[in-house]
């Protein structure tokens, strides 16, 4: 009996042993909302064929709704002081994100004195604008919020938390506490930026062996990726196929007699160095020809009148690069023949991505 009674208390102990170790009820979220509101569902970007590794580190955060975010506030005029701007009211789709063949960006307060870049592939862009002033595309998110759309930071973050799709994305984007802030703004703008990949034009299609050049394509490629258009050193090739090599250049587009002398000083402003007046940064030659007018300033309204300047329009001034004056560059560029030139602007043409300026995922959610 005393025995069955040692048994029956041992087993007495295991139960509240048991019950003791049971997990704690869950913790009820603020305002009983359930914690998948803030769980947002991972987004990874694969590399594109011949492109460089991805290693900038904000791609390692991306989420769908951290990319959808920053599509809404890509593409919203009520962020703006007036109501009336979005960044794609500059960066338009069609046109690869530029600005449909305006020579100059618009502000809030009226032209400004630069040509709207298209924002393709920058990724792996390193500095941004260009006179390459930001880091970052947060940081280039911002300098646009506050100069080009003069953004009401207490007025907008009140906008977006009277909207309940932009509550609910903020939440799963940056998950809890799940507030509206300045930070998060730039960061979501981040994150659609970094989807901005254009990687599958009729080139690339080409270089895969799913196409092949016309005659005329493949001279024009063969001019572009020799000394012969000398296209290559700044537009790079290789095993990079941004079409850029993401750095500054003074191209030869105006003789000064003094370095001080540009009409925009460019690179040098931000750098500080006056050996880097004049210079500006290489764009992509990807869907070149739906990007003009062409140059920080918008000067060439066609490729043809660009294919120009390269031929024998190019000027001398002191921090012109030396690119600019090989041999083969004597009195004023490469020298390129009629036909060399059709060929030339023949290649370009097949550097249009027509699914990425019609694809769904980045267009504006508001129309």
């Amino acid at each position: 009996m005393k025995h069955a009674a040692l048994i029956f208390f041992a087993v007495l102990l295991a139960v509240m042993g048991l019950q003791n170790c049971k997990p704690d009820p869950p913790i009820t979220p603020p305002n009983g909302e359930p914690d998948s509101l803030y769980t947002g569902t991972k987004y990874t970007i694969t590399k594109p064929f011949r492109f460089p590794n991805i290693s900038n580190t904000g791609a390692d955060s991306l989420t769908e709704e951290g990319i959808e975010l920053g599509r809404r506030l890509f593409y919203d005029k009520h962020l703006s002081s007036t109501g009336q701007l979005s960044c794609g009211s500059c960066h338009k789709q069609q046109f690869a994100f530029t600005d449909a063949g305006n020579a100059l960006s618009q502000n809030v307060f009226g032209p400004t004195k630069r040509n709207t870049p298209s924002i393709v592939n920058l990724l792996w862009a390193g500095k941004v604008f260009w006179d390459g002033r930001s880091s970052t595309l947060a940081a280039q998110a911002q300098d646009a919020f506050h100069g080009e759309q003069d953004m009401n930071i207490p007025n907008a973050i009140s906008y977006l938390q009277g909207d309940s799709t932009y509550v609910r994305l903020f939440k799963k984007a940056f998950g809890r506490p799940g507030d509206i802030t300045e930070g998060k703004i730039y960061t979501a703008l981040q994150q659609f930026m970094m989807t901005l990949i254009s990687d599958d034009s009729r080139f690339d299609s080409i270089q895969k062996g799913l196409a092949t050049f016309s005659s005329s394509e493949a001279s024009g490629f063969q001019i572009w990726a020799t000394e012969t258009g000398d296209c290559f050193h700044c537009h790079t090739l290789g095993n990079t196929w941004l079409m850029t090599d993401n750095l500054f250049h003074n191209n030869g587009l105006d003789s000064v007699a003094s370095i001080d002398a540009f009409a925009d000083l460019g690179r040098g402003v931000i750098s500080g160095n006056s050996n880097d007046n004049g210079k500006f940064k290489s764009p992509s030659l990807r869907n070149i020809a739906l990007t003009a007018p062409y140059m920080h300033d918008g000067r060439f309204q066609t490729l043809e009148q660009v294919i120009d300047f390269y031929s024998e329009g190019i000027k001398l001034s002191p921090t012109v690069d030396a690119i600019m004056l090989k041999a083969n560059h004597a009195n004023g560029g490469v020298h390129l023949s009629a036909q060399q030139k059709a060929d030339l602007l023949a290649f370009l043409q097949t550097l249009t991505d027509t699914k990425f300026v019609n694809n769904p995922a980045t267009k504006d959610p508001f129309q």
